[in-house]
């Protein structure tokens, strides 16, 4: 027996600024919270110049449930850019806002209201994988090597690609009822969310700056990590956050995927 969840109120505005349904102000303070969020290092860096990788990397996904495919990666942008300033020894380059951007445009397409699109980021992340082997092979990195860092990227692809578990985590995360399902719900979606987001960043960093093939053997077991531990806070941090929400006054913005 679960309990009903409360169904947030719509937001309607009335003249007020706003950004992809989303008023200024939300946006303003999820990218803030960015920002302050990469004062933290959550993990190491191979072969890079940062001194840590910064923890605002956990709540990219989370964006793009709560503002939407345009507001969420515009406050995950403008986080990330002003995070790259005033926290310098977590900045992960020039290239580093593709990844927020990507990972809240994919779970806010995935979760767009009505009618899920996922299959555009799908694609997008896809191409970016493919073309990634590409430059790999170009650089001298074998096909098996570039699988075992890739593996966890295409585990995400697979898994979103299946109707039955895509439709599943959808209506669950909509439906609201707290329970184990409603975690494993978010797990899935935002699992696709940050692998997609480090996937499109991996592109252009490479083109970039090469990390020789001595680096990537250890990247298989880092990368792996990394997307599941981020992956399991960020479903933990949305599992509270949405169950609070939905029994506030705070009204969801018109794109909000919940």
């Amino acid at each position: 027996m679960t309990a009903e969840a409360p169904q947030p109120r719509s937001l309607a505005t009335t003249g007020g600024v706003s950004i992809g349904g989303a008023p200024v102000s939300y946006t303003a303070i999820m990218a803030a919270l960015v920002a302050v969020l990469a004062f933290i290092p959550a993990s190491i860096v191979v072969g890079g110049m940062g001194g840590g990788w910064p923890l605002h990397d956990v709540i990219h996904p989370l964006l793009g449930l709560l503002l939407g495919p345009i507001a969420g990666p515009i406050a995950s942008v403008i986080g990330i850019l002003v995070g790259n300033v005033i926290a310098p020894y977590t900045n992960l380059g020039p290239w580093s806002p593709l990844m927020g951007a990507m990972s809240a445009f994919t779970v806010g397409m995935v979760m767009y209201p009505n009618r899920s699109m996922w299959y555009v980021p799908w694609v997008i992340t896809l191409a970016a994988n493919l073309f990634y082997l590409y430059q790999s092979l170009s650089f001298g990195i074998g096909f098996w090597l570039w699988l075992s860092n890739v593996f966890t990227v295409d585990v995400a692809l697979i898994l979103i690609a299946i109707p039955q578990i895509r439709n599943w985590a959808i209506a669950q995360i909509r439906g609201g009822s707290p329970s184990l399902w409603l975690y494993c719900a978010y797990f899935v979606v935002f699992f696709f969310g940050s692998t997609a987001g480090i996937q499109l960043n991996w592109v252009p960093s490479f083109a970039t700056n090469p990390w020789p093939a001595e680096v990537w053997p250890p990247l298989v077991v880092i990368i792996l990590l990394e997307r599941v531990v981020f992956t399991a806070v960020g479903a933990l941090v949305a599992f509270a956050l949405l169950a609070a929400i939905r029994r506030s006054p705070i009204a969801k913005a018109k794109m909000a995927g919940y």
